[in-house]
């Protein structure tokens, strides 16, 4: 059972203090859930600040191992050596410019097309570099779920001011008694898609 404190296996080259930025801003409402709306509960969402390293990086390789995180009314998948930051409100791993947050929010009543469209968008289409991609129905641990793509420019490196691409798989599954959004960037050029999948693909709720 994860403790919610802090683990840091080792520290990837390139990787940034930053990473908590992210579950900072993201975060919405975990178990237990606060009685919120949902434009509320999106509002400062900014899953694409992701830190940027000197040289892209973060990819996951054939040889992987994936351990599993047990949080606050779900559980997920994550590379093992990525590091971990967890918060009241979800958590995040990440590899140089690789990140994967996980966050609960409210369970969206209606249609999640609908939600993405009136709630989230907003947000994320004044994110800088903000590209639209596809957006596709799915399945996840039985529940329905949908996946949106889209690019978008990372935080600036505290060094040298540089940003880099990010390619980002943003998943949303609807639960028994939340929202579970999983936003999961890598640099363009850099194919964590198989890995991406398994991970968006291994959350549970409990």
């Amino acid at each position: 059972m994860d403790t919610g404190k802090r683990q840091q296996p080792r520290q990837p080259r390139g990787w940034r203090v930053g990473t908590a930025l992210i579950l900072g801003a993201t975060a919405i409402a975990a178990a237990p859930f606060p009685h919120r709306t949902a434009s509320a509960a999106a509002a400062g969402v900014r899953p694409w600040m992701a830190p940027a390293a000197g040289r892209p990086g973060g990819d996951i390789p054939d040889s992987a191992v994936y351990l599993r995180y047990q949080g606050r009314g779900f559980s997920v998948e994550y590379v093992e050596g990525w590091v971990q930051t967890t918060g009241a409100h979800g958590v995040t791993f990440g590899d140089k410019d690789s990140s994967v947050v996980a966050e609960m929010r409210p369970r969206v009543a209606g249609a999640l097309p609908v939600y993405v469209q009136r709630v989230d968008l907003p947000s994320l289409t004044r994110a800088p570099g903000f590209r639209r991609g596809a957006q596709n129905a799915d399945t996840i641990g039985g529940y329905p779920a949908l996946r949106l793509t889209y690019r978008g420019l990372s935080a600036p490196d505290q060094v040298t001011g540089k940003t880099v691409t990010l390619e980002v798989d943003r998943y949303y599954i609807n639960g028994p008694h939340a929202l579970a959004v999983l936003t999961l960037s890598t640099p363009l050029g850099v194919d964590n898609v198989d890995g991406f999948r398994r991970i968006a693909h291994s959350l549970r709720f409990r």
